[in-house]
């Protein structure tokens, strides 16, 4: 027989795990002890943790900083009481996913019962198409940081370090740190990568080079000339060049280089992309790198089985397709950035100029008060503290309406009774 979900759960309650004296059909509600810091009511972690912990958890691991994701929408309606907000925190596609990819999920939803196919060999061969490589060249993971942890836990040993850019995607660091690696971050020069203080950095020890070509949080790009002299810099038999990619559909400038196009160099070379941005799938997470099938292969040694799931597999597929959907967002990005980089010359603020769906701009000392005074009025934006900029405030490029609510409400905030 069927049961309804409440007979159901109140057998659970009064089943033989629940607590001696709390009978299933009890009022009162079960005490639940909360574990995650920062969590409504939680607990501090320095007060829940048992007393051996430190005796064998590594110093590495208990040192990392857990990463901080942009603000969730319902999570500030709840705080503040706010019926309407906007994020602009997380780079998201304000278009939403493709319109191919929603029906092609939508048809597979009485699959996922199915496990999906673990190499997912339709995704990789449609990616292959539209790249010119092989399928072979070609791995999935659950977002592109899931690829970036498996290259590291090849590449990376204790004391082993990594090179990266000062003010860039926190998972790099966490990732190398989490294997007890060392991160090595080499200066920015006007907000671009320095590629010549990337190499000083390089030493015996290094085994891993982070490169986010556009960086985030800056947006900024490097050219081709210095790419390709970074290139022929770098040492062949001891490192991997990691470059993330995962803004690149949205670049204008036809001098930033394109990672495929150096993949036959004898340098170890994985470049990373997603499906999170112009395509909208960010829910999803569904990331693919591509490198020398013998990188391939190893990654695939230490790649969880199933990590992409089947929804994902054929959604992502499907957003490959739909031209039209990519062509609407980046001129939905160009035109927005436009009227943003306007508004912030009108308001006398300094920007970085951006080639991603994102811009930064700098609110001085001030920045986190602005930050928070912008969540007051709604406008969820990210104030980029934990990148090392504190000055600094990333926006994310949203629909027409979004951009001027955001320049509306930054008025108010920077001009007080404006």
């Amino acid at each position: 027989m069927v049961q309804n979900h409440e007979s159901f759960w109140g057998e659970v309650r009064g089943g033989p795990f629940c607590k001696k004296g709390l009978p299933g059909n009890s009022s009162r509600k079960p005490q639940v002890l909360k574990l995650f810091p920062g969590s409504s009511g939680a607990v501090p972690m320095q007060q829940t943790k048992p007393l051996w912990l430190e005796k064998i958890i590594p110093q590495h691991i208990r040192s990392i900083p857990p990463y901080v994701p942009g603000k969730p929408v319902a999570e500030l309606q709840r705080e503040l009481g706010l019926s309407e907000a906007t994020k602009m925190a997380s780079n998201e596609n304000p278009l939403g996913p493709s319109p191919l990819a929603v029906a092609a999920m939508e048809k597979h939803l009485r699959e996922a019962h199915v496990y999906p196919e673990s190499s997912a060999p339709d995704l990789r061969s449609g990616l292959a198409s539209r790249l010119g490589v092989n399928p072979d060249w070609i791995i999935l993971g659950n977002g592109s940081d899931e690829i970036m942890q498996m290259a590291t836990h090849i590449f990376i040993q204790p004391e082993d370090e990594a090179v990266m850019s000062e003010h860039d995607f926190s998972m790099y660091r966490i990732c190398v740190t989490s294997f007890g690696g060392k991160p090595v971050r080499a200066p920015m020069e006007n907000h671009r990568v320095d590629l010549s203080a990337m190499t000083k950095a390089i030493t015996e020890r290094t085994r891993m080079i982070f490169l986010a070509v556009p960086n985030s949080p800056t947006g900024t790009i490097v050219s081709r000339v210095e790419f390709e002299s970074f290139l022929k810099d770098l040492p062949r038999e001891q490192l991997v060049l990691v470059l993330d990619e995962a803004y690149r559909e949205y670049v204008q400038d036809r001098d930033c280089p394109i990672g495929v196009d150096y993949l036959s160099s004898e340098l170890p070379f994985l470049v990373l992309r997603t499906f999170s941005k112009i395509y909208g799938l960010a829910g999803l997470r569904v990331g693919y790198g591509i490198s020398q099938p013998w990188l391939i292969e190893l990654l695939n040694r230490v790649r969880p089985p199933f990590n992409v799931n089947s929804l994902a597999q054929v959604g992502a597929l499907a957003a490959l397709d739909d031209i039209e959907h990519v062509q609407r967002s980046r001129k939905l990005t160009r035109d927005g950035m436009d009227y943003l980089v306007a508004a912030f010359s009108s308001l006398g603020l300094q920007f970085i100029p951006s080639q991603a769906n994102f811009i930064t701009f700098r609110a001085g000392k001030g920045a986190k008060v602005c930050y928070e005074a912008l969540l007051r009025e709604g406008i969820i934006v990210r104030h980029l503290a934990s990148f090392g900029m504190e000055e600094w405030i990333r926006v994310t490029i949203g629909k027409e309406q979004q951009n001027r609510r955001f320049i509306n409400a930054l008025g108010k905030v920077l001009l007080p009774g404006s």
